[in-house]
């Protein structure tokens, strides 16, 4: 009798650990697929924040700027009427209403200007 019940704990005892693995397994999974989506969504961000600053300011007019900070881990590019966020292995876009863009310098951690000078919107370091 005591060993039927010892091989009916070692059963249910295995059946527990089993279905723990399996359930620290697809955890980590998607804390995985979350900080893939979080990090997705974090170069959306700094896309958009530029584009908004720069479309802000070429809609401004000429003498207008804006200051804002390129996030820690991040470089942003302009090509066309597109700018480019790219950070931790992700790439993002966001429009531009205008392809006149002259990117002097954006060093991430640091504040940039967005200025129009004359139509020309001009990102550099402040």
């Amino acid at each position: 009798m005591k060993a039927q019940v010892s091989f009916e704990f070692f059963v249910a005892l295995s059946f527990l650990t089993i279905i723990f693995l399996a359930s620290l397994a697809v955890y980590n999974e998607e804390v995985k697929n979350v900080d893939l989506i979080l990090s997705r969504m974090s170069a959306q961000a700094v896309a958009s924040d530029f584009s908004r600053a720069i479309n802000g300011v070429y809609q401004c007019g000429d003498g207008c700027s804006y200051r804002l900070r390129l996030r820690e881990g991040y470089s942003i590019a302009v090509y066309g009427r597109v700018v480019e966020a790219v950070g931790n292995s992700q790439l993002s876009q966001a429009p531009l209403v205008t392809d006149s863009v002259e990117m002097l310098s954006a060093t991430p951690g640091k504040e940039v200007v967005v200025a129009n000078n004359n139509g020309v919107i001009e990102l550099h370091d402040a």
